[in-house]
């Protein structure tokens, strides 16, 4: 039996404003800080975005997906745009997953959303190892690259 609660709106989704469109857009991970956490007790947050829109002031608005951490709990929310400052791909190690048409962005999300985690166990690197590899096998992205990201970040093995 799962454990995996239905996803719900992001607190401070922007989605209804700065929607998704149909353009092709480039969707990127993006692991906390810029290098390989030493510290096994705080493991880096992981997460996928791409763009929505690009505001004023160095500001765009991220369409995101990820398992947040809220106290003792993880959750996945979506709908989960929101107003990110651009400096924060320099600050984070930022991977380029390559060019996403909306139906694959559209699969990206329903491959999220069936993805099985347990609220208070499973923290976020776990979880994108899982969505990692749901998009290898549905041909989203390569193997290769599911590995070079699974060493550099680094994931957990399975």
């Amino acid at each position: 039996m799962s454990t995996t609660p239905i996803p719900t709106r992001g607190s401070g989704d922007l989605s209804q404003v700065y929607g998704d469109d149909w353009s092709d857009k480039e969707v990127f991970l993006q692991a906390t800080g810029l290098h390989k956490d030493s510290d096994r007790s705080n493991p880096r947050h992981v997460l996928m975005y791409w763009v929505n829109a690009a505001l004023s002031g160095g500001i765009e608005v991220w369409d995101i997906t990820q398992l947040e951490m809220h106290g003792h709990w993880h959750q996945y929310h979506y709908p989960n745009a929101l107003k990110i400052n651009t400096k924060e791909r320099s600050r984070n190690q930022t991977i380029s997953l390559g060019i996403f048409t909306s139906e694959q962005r559209e699969q990206l999300l329903e491959l999220a959303a069936d993805v099985e985690y347990d609220q208070i166990t499973t923290e976020s690197r776990v979880w994108m190892r899982d969505l990692l590899a749901k998009m290898v096998e549905e041909n989203l992205i390569s193997r290769r690259l599911f590995n070079t990201i699974r060493e550099d970040v680094p994931l957990p093995s399975a």
